[in-house]
């Protein structure tokens, strides 16, 4: 009946919404700011499964697969020696 890509798709919109509501509870309930690592956290967690999602039903290829997650772990891992300085000088 449902085909193992149905339930991919709905565990990456699950990711999804889990995670918008984590950072919400974040936000509101424990009254802390929207941060650099709070945005590049919710910007993976939306566009990693947004691709996975794309890819199951043939609408990215796996070269376009692989160049995207490449590029997006490549810009939020080149971050990382920059908050180690800024949160040694605080």
């Amino acid at each position: 009946m449902f085909d193992s890509k149905f339930y991919l798709e709905i565990c990456m919109a699950f990711i999804m919404i889990i995670s918008l509501l984590g950072v919400l509870y974040r936000t509101i309930k424990k009254g802390k700011g929207l941060g650099a690592r709070v945005i590049q956290f919710t910007c993976i967690c939306f566009i990693i499964p947004a691709i996975i999602i794309l890819a199951t039903r043939d609408i990215l290829k796996g070269e376009t697969v692989a160049t995207l997650i490449g590029g997006l772990v490549g810009y939020v891992l080149s971050g990382i020696s920059n908050y180690d300085k800024t949160e040694r000088n605080s």
